[in-house]
């Protein structure tokens, strides 16, 4: 696998991750339930889409990024849903 394409996967991986929490952070922004419930779910299908991406990647090339990459998605997983969650508790 040559450089270009490692560069690529993580930068798809990366931009997944980044849409998904800009589009949950602006969703909470607007105190409306529907938006931040519909917001949620586009966020976590883009998090679960970077996470397989990043995963494929790492089968294709076993390095310490990718590990960290998957570390980070997982991370910004758990604090959207610990805020989606503690909204509606």
């Amino acid at each position: 696998m040559n450089s270009q394409d490692t560069r690529h996967g993580i930068m798809i991986t990366l931009g997944g991750t980044l849409i998904g929490a800009l589009l949950y952070i602006f969703a909470l922004s607007l105190d409306n339930h529907f938006v931040i419930i519909t917001n949620y779910i586009i966020a976590m299908i883009l998090y679960t889409c970077s996470f397989l991406a990043a995963f494929q990647q790492y089968k294709k090339m076993a390095s310490h990024l990718m590990i960290y990459i998957l570390i980070l998605i997982i991370i910004v997983l758990a604090i959207s849903t610990y805020s989606f969650v503690s909204i509606f508790l």
